[in-house]
């Protein structure tokens, strides 16, 4: 291990401006010749490209705060760790009010050290030391840096960031409530792909942190119309149930199914009906598609349609219980009977004699035996 020099350029990566603020006329009171600030993972990664590089001072100190415009310290940290080898800088994580958990965290990630805001002058000499001191091959000499090593220039830059981690980075600033960052983060995914519907659920969620409801519920339905354009109705279903737990709206997956039902297509029908029962619970399907049916030109086929499609779903129950109520239960047959026929009935005028014969006799009776 290499001997421990004193660091004398700092890199603050910090989101919070004011706290970047103090942490640099901290360092500068402690010796440190000067301090670069950076709010963002992909501005960390530029500044060590170009200490490499030799436009800037290489960098002996990182001080790595827990917020960050486009991202959190564990993803940071997890890729600070890989070319750590490489860049010999050792990293002294600074938090507010940590949690036990978060400063074991922390240091499985690669952190030299730890310091806990509020710090004094002492706790930021002594924990300067200890990452110092636990970092293997610090203050490497500039000259005796690899120069120009394609290998290291390929570890310094970050891999292209995609919509789908992008999401996954913002979910994480959403679970420490940072909606600031995480909407920036989420819209940073859309802009890489404006039909990602799980970038407008999160930044909605980001919108309902930040306590405004107007943006909130636009996101959804935002997410809602892509989801459907995917034919993905159970993620639409999930986007657009928090806005039917507390009114009543008319069921946009309901009104899908039955633009999709009457042009035929019962395979994506079936799917959008039965995702469509989570947004309204208390509305009975067979209702629905019953009156989709009556509006195409073969009603009865329409409905077998839709019901063999949501068998072959897998609600085989639902779909049989569904036929029997739409389409009826199919009529028992029974044998005929022969109907007795009268065979003076083929002779109209034969039998009009014989009912003349027959009235007459009557009266004949009645005159005889008055």
């Amino acid at each position: 291990m290499s001997t421990p020099k004193k660091p004398e350029h700092a890199l603050i990566i910090n989101g919070n401006s004011a706290e970047a603020a103090l942490d640099r006329k901290m360092l500068f009171r402690i010796g440190i010749r000067s301090a670069l600030i950076v709010d963002s993972v992909s501005g960390t990664f530029r500044s060590l490209s170009k200490a490499q590089s030799g436009e800037i001072d290489s960098f002996d100190l990182i001080l790595c705060g827990a917020q960050m415009k486009d991202g959190d310290a564990h993803y940071l940290i997890d890729k600070l760790k890989s070319i750590r080898t490489q860049i010999g800088v050792p990293v002294l994580a600074v938090s507010t009010s940590p949690t036990k958990d978060f400063v074991m965290r922390t240091l499985t990630l690669g952190h030299s050290s730890f310091l806990a805001r509020p710090y004094t002058m002492d706790g930021l000499v002594q924990q300067v030391i200890h990452a110092v001191r636990n970092t293997y091959g610090i203050a490497i000499p500039t000259s005796a840096q690899p120069q120009g090593s394609q290998d290291t220039k390929a570890l310094l830059e970050p891999e292209p960031d995609t919509a789908d981690t992008l999401c996954e980075r913002g979910k994480k600033l959403l679970k420490n409530h940072h909606w600031d960052s995480a909407i920036e983060t989420f819209s940073q995914a859309i802009s890489l792909n404006p039909k990602h519907g799980a970038a407008y659920v999160g930044r909605a969620k980001a919108w309902k942190g930040k306590r405004d409801k107007e943006q909130y519920v636009q996101e959804l339905n935002a997410a809602g119309d892509i989801y459907m354009a995917q034919h993905d109705y159970e993620g639409a279903a999930n986007a657009l149930k928090p806005l039917y737990e507390t009114q009543e709206k008319e069921n946009p997956l309901y009104t899908t199914a039955k633009s999709l039902l009457q042009e035929g297509d019962f395979t994506n029908a079936a799917s959008a009906y039965l995702h469509g029962e989570k947004l309204s619970p208390g509305v009975h399907l067979h209702q629905q598609i019953s009156r989709a049916c009556m509006f195409t030109r073969a009603p009865q086929q329409a409905a077998k349609g839709i019901c063999k499609k949501i068998y072959e779903q897998g609600h085989e129950e639902k779909a049989k219980l569904l036929y029997k109520r739409i389409v009826g239960a199919p009529a028992r047959r029974h044998p005929s009977r022969q109907k007795k026929v009268n065979w003076l009935d083929s002779y109209p005028a034969l039998s009009e004699i014989v009912s003349v014969a027959k009235y007459s006799y009557q009266a004949y009776q009645s005159f005889q035996h008055p």
